[in-house]
């Protein structure tokens, strides 16, 4: 960090930067993400011990999400660590959505999009809140005071993007499902709703925010946005394709008929009369 101060035309503005490690003063902050998900978990349609197996994806992005972390902060490099950060409270939020996904899909395709949109926006903006970047956007807001609606934007946005993309796979995937037509089609699907998303954000901004909005941005940035989205969901996919517990979830995200797997009734074998004459 470094000192800033205008002096006007006395001297420099800013002195030289001194590097500061930030450290939580509390870890109890951090476990409430995890927290939150071991909540979901007690719902009565995930007492089961394969609803559990939701922590394989989940620990394995959040350990990757910690080495990409220690590589951009030996690097310097706050860009990437944002993003990392940024990615790794979406881990949560997919998992939030995974635990809710049965009873997401009782309900109506419209309700069910946004009921899925709000259910990741708020544990993933949840989780990121916890993260030690947040410190930094919440001493930012003295100079930029909408950058809190901003990340609370970019968290619904995000939301409508992984619940539209989910419906709109299933849909195309309506006549025949197979898991290499859901990897096919999802990141094509996220993209579409990326734009989407990201045209409408520019059109709030723009109208209702009288804000300077980069509209050739939304060309490029939504490429980037459903690669990461893809690759931060693909492990809940692999859980999906091997545990057939959370099949069933990601038939019901998709918005597919599920199979049902109970036994039919056993039938009586029909009965030959005979007629004795006499």
């Amino acid at each position: 960090m470094a000192a800033y101060a205008d002096l006007g035309g006395l001297g420099t503005k800013q002195g030289p930067a001194v590097r500061f490690v930030w450290t939580l003063p509390n870890l109890l902050p951090l476990l409430l993400p995890w927290l939150v998900v071991l909540g979901l978990l007690a719902l009565p349609s995930n007492r089961t011990a394969r609803a559990w197996w939701i922590w394989v994806p989940l620990a394995a992005l959040a350990l990757l999400g910690t080495g990409l972390g220690v590589t951009a902060d030996a690097a310097n490099n706050e860009g990437l660590s944002y993003m990392v950060q940024t990615a790794c409270a979406a881990a949560f939020g997919l998992a939030a959505v995974w635990l809710l996904g049965a009873g997401l899909a009782r309900r109506g395709r419209a309700l069910s999009i946004v009921l899925m949109a709000l259910a990741f926006a708020a544990v993933s903006l949840l989780a990121f809140v916890v993260s030690p970047m947040w410190e930094q956007l919440w001493d930012l807001r003295r100079y930029e005071p909408a950058i809190l609606l901003y990340m609370l934007l970019f968290w619904i946005t995000g939301g409508v993007a992984y619940a539209g993309g989910l419906n709109l796979t299933g849909w195309m995937c309506r006549k025949q499902f197979s898991c290499l037509r859901v990897l096919l089609r999802l990141p094509f699907c996220l993209w579409v709703m990326w734009v989407v998303a990201g045209s409408l954000l520019g059109c709030v901004m723009t109208f209702g925010f009288n804000d300077n909005f980069e509209w050739m941005g939304v060309l490029v940035v939504p490429i980037v946005l459903a690669l990461v989205s893809f690759g931060m969901i693909l492990p809940y996919l692999i859980l999906s394709f091997a545990a057939s517990f959370y099949g069933e979830r990601l038939r019901g995200l998709l918005r597919l008929p599920i199979a049902d797997s109970s036994p039919a009734a056993p039938t009586s074998a029909p009965t030959v009369e005979t007629v004795s004459s006499r």
